[in-house]
């Protein structure tokens, strides 16, 4: 079951993400939306001039990696987008035409090490897509856009609107089980992975089915990702990676203010789908539990009968799947001790754990965010309506929680977040902490609301039940309905016909202006209007006739009607009102 989510948030135009540091040289933000203009700027550390120099432009199917004059117009652009990065001059500007981009040897092998971009000792760079399109990276190894380590962390970096693209439609369930002890590079490509630096800005990218992470920084600091497309990433990894991560950020000064922003992110079915493995995880330790694994002798031999399954974490014999969240920071608390990090007006549906997770981290603000249909990993307590292969062999259930966790996480403010849980048993909002004792108390937090699940008794100042999904903004609930689609026995007027693309956004908003709570698609069987979907309205004030198609039409025959392509949404009050579920 899928959840639709209309975009309630375009009241929040002219929003600014301007980091706290003062600073001469900001970056506005170049690409809006239809339903808002965004303003965006961020604010880097040095004092480019990014006019000094002239523009570098890239053009896949024009351009030649050849001196000046290449590379300097659009006539006559660099091929590549590594060229002109090591071209680069001081405070330079890359900008990117349309077309296809692929790393060296794409297609040739399953264990290479050739990014698209490499940005090691680079600073005082922006790379932006220009064009009618977003330019595409498409990667088959290990990544996108790479860039910094430890020892040489990147600075002053503004990446935009490019898409990138991975391999993960290309890769079955069975070649990513047989690569999950090898790790091929193949198998646990990013989109864009910094290892190390400060003053990023990475923001309205779409990023798409990669292996393992869409976009992640380790050992950052001022870092804002923002305005982005997260989603169908992290399937095949053996990593436990997550869509949208900051992880082991290091501060660069003592700047007490938020200088960390994951904000108006987009983030959805990015799911492990291939349990993790550490190989430098030694047979007797476990990150997780209490048991003291060298006690067992199962586990060291590498047996699943008599080894805890906490031991058996991040092992050959691990046989489920607790990892991969939507929005992710973790594993701060040790080595970010000046700074906040904000989560805010982010989206996050259709992941396999939670869609927003604070982990491990101190000093942040959690606001107005909205998850809803996370925990797409199973439950085995639970009958999935379509299974998958992927969830053959598993073991154990995933945790119940599928919303808002924060785990060991101090002087954390909770505002105004909007969360529907998968299931009505599953946590919305859940609070963790090591040991037997009680979590650390909020900062602030106020007016949060689960409109379905349960919520931590330690939140239950702080988040409101709410019976009424459309209140967590959820207006549509999307059925399974298989090859039968149309309910022919529920009174409806046939609307009009629209392109694939906006098909689903415009037949709901007409059933949002209309006698309507329910609408379908499908594709268009009338002469003329070839590639296009049909919307049907279900009229609102008139009963489903005959009275059997009242109750779970979709598993009657005589109710429904065969479509191509088909979809179906519900209200949620509707779909509890004529028990409407998935088809079987």
């Amino acid at each position: 079951m899928h959840l639709f989510y209309s975009l309630f948030l375009a009241a929040c135009s002219g929003v600014h993400a301007v980091a706290t540091a003062n600073y001469d040289n900001s970056s506005p933000l170049l690409r809006g939306s239809s339903d808002r203009e965004l303003t965006t700027t961020f604010e880097f550390s040095s004092d480019c001039d990014y006019t000094a120099n002239p523009p570098y432009y890239v053009s896949a199917s024009g351009g030649n990696n050849w001196n000046s004059p290449w590379g300097l117009t659009m006539e006559k652009p660099f091929k590549t987008i590594q060229h002109a990065v090591d071209q680069r001059e001081p405070c330079q500007i890359i900008y990117v035409m349309d077309g296809l981009y692929r790393n060296n040897y794409y297609g040739q092998s399953l264990n290479h090490n050739n990014k698209i971009v490499n940005l090691n000792n680079v600073q005082d760079l922006k790379i932006i897509g220009i064009g009618d399109q977003r330019p595409i990276l498409e990667f088959d190894g290990p990544g996108g856009i790479f860039g910094g380590s430890a020892s040489n962390p990147i600075a002053n970096i503004e990446i935009s609107n490019l898409e990138i693209r991975g391999p993960n439609e290309d890769i079955t369930w069975e070649e990513a089980m047989q690569n999950r002890i090898i790790k091929r590079t193949h198998y646990n490509g990013r989109g864009i992975a910094i290892w190390a630096g400060h003053h990023i800005y990475i923001h309205d990218m779409v990023v798409h089915h990669c292996p393992a992470s869409g976009i992640r920084v380790n050992r950052g600091d001022y870092i804002t990702i923002s305005h982005n497309e997260v989603y169908s990433n992290t399937w095949w990894s053996s990593s436990a990676e997550s869509a949208v991560v900051l992880a082991a950020s290091e501060h660069i000064d003592e700047n007490e203010g938020i200088k960390m922003k994951l904000m108006y992110n987009t983030v959805y079915d990015n799911i492990n789908k291939v349990p993790y493995y550490n190989p430098n995880y030694a047979w007797n330790y476990s990150p997780i539990g209490n048991h003291d694994c060298s006690t067992y002798t199962a586990c060291e031999q590498e047996l699943i009968e008599g080894c805890p399954w906490e031991c058996r974490y991040g092992k050959k014999t691990q046989d489920y799947i607790i990892d991969g969240m939507g929005v992710y920071v973790t594993r701060n608390s040790d080595t970010y001790l000046h700074g906040q990090m904000e989560l805010s007006y982010n989206t996050a549906y259709q992941n396999g754990i939670n869609g927003l997770v604070f982990h491990r981290t101190h000093r942040g603000v959690v606001k107005q965010n909205v998850i809803y249909d996370n925990g797409v990993v199973p439950r085995l307590d639970k009958p999935e309506p379509i299974v998958e292969d992927w969830h053959q062999g598993l073991s154990k259930s995933r945790q119940s929680y599928s919303g808002l966790v924060l785990n060991n996480a101090e002087d954390v403010k909770l505002w105004s977040n909007n969360v529907v849980a998968r299931y009505d048993d599953d946590y919305a909002f859940k609070q963790e902490v090591d040991g037997s004792g009680p979590p650390p108390p909020l900062a602030a937090g106020g007016n949060n609301k689960a409109c379905q699940g349960l919520i931590d008794s330690n939140l239950a100042d702080v988040v409101n039940t709410e019976s009424d999904w459309s209140i967590c903004g959820i207006k549509y609930v999307e059925i399974f309905c298989g090859d039968y689609c149309h309910l022919i026995q529920w009174p409806y007027n046939m609307g009009s016909s629209y392109n694939p693309e906006t098909a689903e956004e415009e037949c709901s908003l007409a059933c949002d202006n209309g006698d309507c709570y329910a609408f379908s698609l499908q594709d268009d069987y009338r002469p003329g209007n070839e590639g296009l979907k049909l919307c049907f309205l279900y009229k609102e004030s008139q009963e489903p006739s005959p009275e059997a198609c009242q109750n779970d039409p979709f598993q009657l025959s005589s109710c429904t009607y065969a479509t191509n392509n088909g979809q179906f949404f519900i209200t949620p009050a509707a779909k509890y009102l004529y028990n409407v579920n998935d088809s079987i």
